[in-house]
């Protein structure tokens, strides 16, 4: 993570000080591009946080299950990748995961993680087998195929 430096320091910039490339540098297809992208991820967490009650952790938490649990499905040749989904989310074959896999790889910490994760189970997004993995439910499954699908709340 990086922090911010104090505008007393060497290596900061005073203002209107020319810091590399300027915007006219850039193509204009990657500006619009760059524009467009940025508009897409802040409505789609303006609606992340609609969706999860303002608890951004929830999401990041459950897609990172997500994540985990789709891994195994990335074989290096695309039919064998296509011919392992089907329209059947029950039947797609996933790789559990724990709190400590979440917590190492998103950063946050494992009791948070512990919390998000019991709230999730809850509000049946992600089910705990007798080992204690957690992988996905089916009811993630719309709104990852259709981001821009309104969704009810994970809790209600």
């Amino acid at each position: 993570m990086t922090t911010a430096l104090p505008p007393d320091s060497p290596e900061s910039v005073s203002a209107g000080q020319k810091t590399g490339i300027s915007v006219a540098e850039i193509p204009r297809e990657q500006r619009v591009a760059a524009l467009l992208l940025s508009r897409y991820n802040l409505r789609y967490l303006v609606r992340l946080y609609a969706a999860f009650e303002g608890d951004l952790l929830l999401p990041i938490v459950l897609g990172e299950v997500a994540m985990y649990n789709v891994s195994g499905l990335l074989p290096d040749d695309p039919a064998t990748l296509a011919a392992s989904f089907c329209d059947d989310p029950n039947h797609i074959p996933l790789r559990p995961c724990n709190a400590f896999s979440i917590s190492s790889s998103t950063g946050i910490p494992r009791e948070t993680v512990r919390r998000k994760v019991s709230h999730l189970i809850q509000q049946g997004w992600i089910d705990r087998d007798a080992r204690g993995g957690l992988t996905i439910t089916p009811r993630p499954w719309p709104c990852a195929s259709n981001p821009s699908t309104k969704t009810t709340s994970p809790t209600s």
